[in-house]
């Protein structure tokens, strides 16, 4: 029969085999799942950038919008923006007005 101490010994030495089996399960897990599959660290990261993009894209949008609306309110009801629209953009003239356009030559390089 083998002493108490021996036994004991032989005991812990199991018992601290199987704790770093354990541990060392949990830690390959542990890596498994958060570097490896849909929801790994480099996903989520990669998805947060993705996030930020498209916020800012509709935050862009949206200030789109609100100027777009701002045009079209003005269009609506201001007639002198409506006539120097008209005249810039479309090249409008009232009656009996001349309208001059001013052609620049290229200059040549010495």
């Amino acid at each position: 029969m083998k002493p108490v101490r021996t036994i004991m010994s032989e005991i812990k030495k199991k018992r601290r085999r199987i704790f770093v089996l354990i541990i060392g399960v949990l830690a390959v897990a542990g890596f498994l799942f958060f570097f490896t599959g849909s929801q790994s660290i480099p996903i989520l990261l990669h998805s947060r950038g993705e996030v930020r993009q498209l916020k800012e894209k509709i935050r862009q949008a949206g200030k789109a919008i609100d100027s777009l609306t701002i045009e079209i309110q003005r269009l609506k009801t201001d007639t002198v923006y409506i006539e120097k629209i008209a005249r810039e953009k479309l090249g409008m003239a009232r009656k009996n007005e001349k309208v001059y356009k001013f052609i620049e030559q290229e200059t040549k390089a010495p």
